[in-house]
């Protein structure tokens, strides 16, 4: 499959989300199960997975859509996958990570630029991780590879 040549800031954007969705996933799911009272943290590594994903044959546009996917290891592993959508010149990504408990769900709108500590929402799992939330900090350390620090909240 041929994939679409993006501007440098849209692919560092497209990589950025899924870094940091695979993480805080990961981490959520790995530690929901264990909060008693005070945050837990998770840290895990994203790495984005090559053939995987869907992404706009043109410069992007407010509307268009994009997806990816990374695997997860650290404190925990597994995999994850997110949609965006192009809102404005940012992309809202909805990500969902698959880990050996349950699923975590994360939102956020991601900056076009290489930003060093982002935080992405945790919204929810399923199984062990029913009603995780809180939030993930995402640090891109290449194109290809995201350190993410999951804190949750009981």
């Amino acid at each position: 499959m041929i994939r679409p040549r993006f501007p440098h800031r849209t692919r560092i954007a497209v990589a950025l989300s899924t870094a940091v969705a695979a993480l805080i996933i990961a981490a959520v799911i790995a530690s929901a199960g264990s909060a008693q009272g005070n945050p837990n943290t998770l840290n895990l590594v994203s790495k984005t997975q090559d053939r995987i994903g869907f992404f706009p044959h043109h410069k992007p546009h407010q509307g268009d859509r994009f997806g990816f996917g990374d695997k997860i290891t650290g404190d925990d592993t597994g995999v994850d996958r997110a949609v965006c959508t192009f809102i404005g010149k940012k992309p809202l990504c909805n990500i969902q990570a698959q880990l050996s408990k349950g699923a975590l769900s994360l939102q956020g709108v991601l900056p076009t630029g290489r930003p060093k500590q982002l935080p992405i929402a945790v919204t929810g799992g399923t199984g062990d991780y029913d009603g995780a939330r809180g939030t993930a900090i995402v640090t891109q350390v290449s194109a290809s590879k995201t350190l993410v620090t999951v804190n949750l909240v009981p």
